[in-house]
């Protein structure tokens, strides 16, 4: 290490070296030199002086080290001096393109005594890839290809290398290693072997080649792989097909069983779409409330209709069955008007509604409006209400909206404390965001004669922040009030864990790379929606979210509340609620803790206890055979039920195929223990599990696609007209729309459910079979708008054959391919004729007669793989056969230096 340092500081200050001889010699010269990437020479002047009293001579010699060139002086040099005369010997070094980038030493040897120097190279990072393989054709059942490409250490390290093959439709991922030194260049070759499930896929696709080495520098190619067959089918039926997706599923809860059904589907119109759906009720279980439901929406450019199940939420809640229709005359304007009559089978909802909206511009504002009416024939009222909202400003800076409404219940039989009185609905929504302040203000009021599910509902939050660089203060207050509870809980019909909220305080965040921050604290209060008060807390909350990739991520959510005085007993109490997860790679963890007191319901309200419930477990997700995903947890909870800890086990997996249209999930819920103090739900396993499967389904009365069959034929007479007598050609390829195409052993071609339209055949591939050329040119174009035969005439041709000739010494190792080299033949109006070469570099070529200018593909060499010549002239204008061979000459070797003679 001290060696090396030293090196690195002498070359820094470039220092001389002196030294004398015994013969009375002074030596002189740099003890270092490094070339960087720009410099491919090295040049250290070494001065000998003669410091004796009377004339001698000296010898001199250089030795280099492996990667350098000794170009000056180019053999030994001797030379005689008289007293104190001096004699300054250039040493030059040429760097070659495997030098190390680490110091090596140069000897200088002066008579009996040997001075050193140091050199070395830059450490250069550096390779280039030539693409060979282009475009690979398998044909029939071929299943086996080989992609190729030459990899090049250009730089002066060893390299690492990593090479990749991929892609995600035919399922090819695979990568190799390997080591290059510099200088050093391999033919680096992918055998891959498809899968049968592959190759039943397979029309064109693209391979996508990376090469990347160990600095992260890559370089990317794309490969195209074609499937060349008789027989291929563009759409799965001739007729117009609608998707139909089919949904069954099973929930257990611990002895229970219920199942489910249904089915959803959109039949295409023209340019309009049907679309419908059928569920049934879940059967097996011992409620009044679910049914079967079906709908239908009929959608055009302009509108919507629909007609069936009924479910809404927008003012009132309604459930039954019912209409809808939408009407878009133009962008940002949209009318509706909807109706639901409940179900009489049903008790639980007995309201009818009708509603309609409208949302339209007022210069540069939106307004919408809503006017609703609703009568529930149970409690014998008849309800109505118009509602508006107007967007003044939404800009990216400003948003402004006020809104207001005005509505009334009427009762047919008085209720004492609800009289038939109006209702008002007021509020706005502001926001501003400047450089530096943020101000957000949201008021929304319903009085409590309002009508609907908003009675009673007021809804405060206000929020202002400062920024300052990644950090922000500020000051929020937000405040809820609910009213009536149309939905609450079901199993004890009771509203005692509903709460009122204010809370208002100062807050403070901080954002980082991924991340940010947040604490806050103030006031908090809660009161019980049927009335009874709460404590008054002073509470404290805390966020913190952090994000690594995709590997690393935590969430931490915290607010508690502490009153040090509250009741006729003085208790102190604390309201806390926690939230958790944590999750590395495929490995989580999360949990919840909560802290709720509870008081008695009278005036004076002491303390009985808290609800407490701890959740808390570590899980596991992670993808089996890349389709499969899948979710293990572990769960252990525990509350004031009792003071036991309860153990659950589940998960889920979820499963999706596009390609054939079934999407499965399952999950379950195992509790590992059970008996009567086990809290309700707890003891219970749960499994429920769902499929959906897709169909096209074709609709047969409507044909929308066609088949074209192509049989070419050898025409003896030459009218163009098969005849009997005249054979079909097997085995000839015809690119259809650039899709190749090969007649099979009858010689047919059958492109199945194609689009209507104009389909270009293209001839220039057709060197299959030797000899032939098609009859009416090499491009020919085919109208498709019902199933078509087409017989192609194909005459007697010349042609042009050749061979690829790898040249190379003993040193470079060659194993340039001669495999799918494109050669391509061209004539005097630019028409182009193609072909690739096989497994021993032989081709030839179907071509009419005249002369023809026959070149290699310049894409697939660099600068040390060239032909001799890339192109050359074929005369097949009288000649039935003309002939092009190609050398191709492979210098990527390490360049030999001869030694100079003494």
């Amino acid at each position: 290490m001290l060696c090396i340092l030293w090196h690195l500081c002498c070359n820094a200050y470039s220092p001389c070296v002196f030294g004398q001889g015994v013969a009375g010699f002074v030596v002189t010269l740099k003890d270092s030199l490094a070339a960087d990437k720009d410099s491919r020479f090295l040049y250290n002047h070494i001065r000998i002086t003669n410091k004796y009293h009377q004339a001698q001579s000296f010898q001199l010699s250089v030795t280099v080290p492996e990667g350098w060139r000794l170009m000056s002086p180019a053999k030994p040099f001797s030379k005689a001096l008289e007293p104190d005369q001096s004699e300054v010997v250039p040493v030059v070094l040429m760097r070659q393109q495997n030098a190390p980038a680490s110091w090596k030493p140069v000897q200088v040897q002066i008579d009996a005594k040997a001075y050193r120097f140091f050199v070395k190279a830059e450490p250069i990072n550096e390779f280039s890839v030539t693409p060979i393989t282009s475009v690979i054709q398998l044909r029939g059942q071929e299943k086996d290809f080989k992609v190729t490409l030459r990899v090049k250490n250009t730089g002066t390290v060893p390299g690492a290398y990593l090479a990749n093959i991929r892609n995600r439709n035919l399922d090819i991922n695979s990568t190799e290693k390997f080591w290059l030194k510099p200088g050093k260049d391999t033919v680096y070759s992918f055998s891959y072997h498809l899968k049968e499930k592959a190759l039943s896929m397979l029309k064109t696709e693209k391979l996508q080649i990376n090469v990347e080495d160990t600095a992260g520098v890559g370089y990317m190619h794309y490969a195209t792989l074609e499937r060349v067959q008789h027989e291929r089918t563009e759409k799965a039926s001739p007729y117009i097909t609608f998707p139909l997706w089919l949904e069954t599923g099973v929930m257990i809860w611990g002895k229970q069983v219920s199942y489910y059904g249904g089915m959803h589907g959109e039949i295409p119109m023209g340019d309009n779409k049907l679309s419908f759906f059928y569920r049934t009720k879940q059967y097996g279980l011992g409620n009044n409330l679910e049914r079967n439901v079906l709908g239908f929406n009929y959608r055009t450019k302009n509108w919507d209709l629909y007609l069936g199940h009924m479910s809404d939420i927008k003012y009132f809640y309604s459930y039954g069955n019912g209409g809808k229709f939408t009407y878009r005359p133009k962008a940002n304007m949209e009318f509706s008007i909807s109706a639901t009559k409940h179900s009489n089978v049903l008790t639980s909802f007995t309201n009818d509604n009708i509603t309609m909206t409208a949302k339209y511009p007022v210069g540069k504002m939106v307004m919408l409006q809503g006017i609703a009416g609703d009568v529930d024939h149970l409690q014998r009222r008849q309800s109505y209400l118009f509602n508006n909202e107007l967007q003044l400003f939404n800009t990216p800076k400003l948003l402004l909206s006020v809104s207001a409404g005005a509505g009334m219940d009427f009762f047919a039989a008085k209720v004492p404390g609800f009289p038939d009185k109006p209702g008002a609905a007021l509020g706005y929504n502001f926001a501003w965001h400047a450089k530096r302040i943020d101000f957000s203000s949201l008021v929304q009021y319903y009085s409590d004669y309002f009508p609907g599910l908003n009675k009673g509902l007021m809804y405060h939050f206000h929020d202002f922040s400062w920024k300052f660089g990644n950090n922000a203060l500020g000051a929020f207050y937000q405040y809820n009030r609910s009213g009536v509870n149309t939905l609450r809980d079901t199993v004890y019909s009771s509203d005692a864990f509903k709460f009122n909220i204010a809370k208002y305080g100062l807050k403070y965040s901080h954002g980082f790379t991924n991340g940010s921050f947040s604490l806050s604290g103030g006031l908090l209060r809660q009161s019980i929606a049927l009335g009874g008060t709460m404590p008054d807390y002073i509470f404290g909350e805390m966020y913190v979210r952090q994000q690594a990739g995709k590997k690393f991520s935590f969430y931490l959510n915290s607010i508690s509340g502490y009153n040090g005085s509250y009741g006729t007993d003085k208790k102190a109490v604390l309201l806390t609620n926690t939230n958790m997860s944590l999750a590395y790679r495929f490995f989580g963890l999360k949990g919840n803790y909560m802290q709720q007191p509870v008081f008695d319901q009278t005036s004076e309200k002491n303390f009985l206890r808290y609800i407490q419930t701890m959740l808390a477990g570590p899980y596991m997700t992670f993808t089996l055979w890349k389709k499969v995903r899948t979710n293990v947890y572990y769960n252990f909870s525990k509350s004031l039920y009792d003071d036991r800890v309860y153990h659950q086990v589940g998960g889920s997996v979820m499963y999706s195929n596009s390609r054939k249209g079934i999407d499965l999930s399952a999950s379950a819920m195992v509790p590992l223990e059970s008996g009567s103090l086990t809290p309700n739900g707890l003891s219970e396993k749960y499994v429920s599990i769902s499929m959906t499967k897709k169909f096209n389904v074709p609709l047969i009365f409507r044909k929308k696609y066609f088949t074209l069959n192509l049989l070419p034929f050898f025409d003896v007479n030459a009218n163009g007209t098969k005849e009997a007598g005249e054979q079909l050609i097997p085995n000839l390829q015809i690119n259809i729309n650039s899709i190749p195409f090969i007649s099979d052993e009858r010689g047919a071609i059958s492109y199945r459910n194609v689009t209507p339209g104009n389909y270009k055949l293209d001839f220039g591939s057709a060197n299959n079979v030797r000899g032939v050329v098609p009859a009416s040119g090499l491009f020919q174009t085919v109208p498709v708008n019902k199933d078509r035969t087409v017989f192609i005439p194909f005459k007697r041709s010349r042609v042009i054959t050749g061979r690829i000739v790898i040249s190379s010494d003993s040193l470079a190792k060659s194993n340039f391919p001669r495999s799918n080299i494109k050669v391509i033949a061209t004539d005097s109006t630019g028409m182009l004729y193609s072909t690739l070469t096989d497994d021993m570099g032989s081709y030839f070529l179907n071509v009419p007669a005249g002369k023809y200018a026959v070149s290699l593909n310049p894409e697939a060499f660099n600068d040390k793989i060239r032909p001799r010549v890339m192109s050359c002239s074929v005369d097949v204008g009288l000649r039935l056969e003309g002939t092009a061979d190609f050398e191709i000459v492979d210098k990527s070797r390490i360049v030999r230096m001869f030694k100079t003679r003494k």
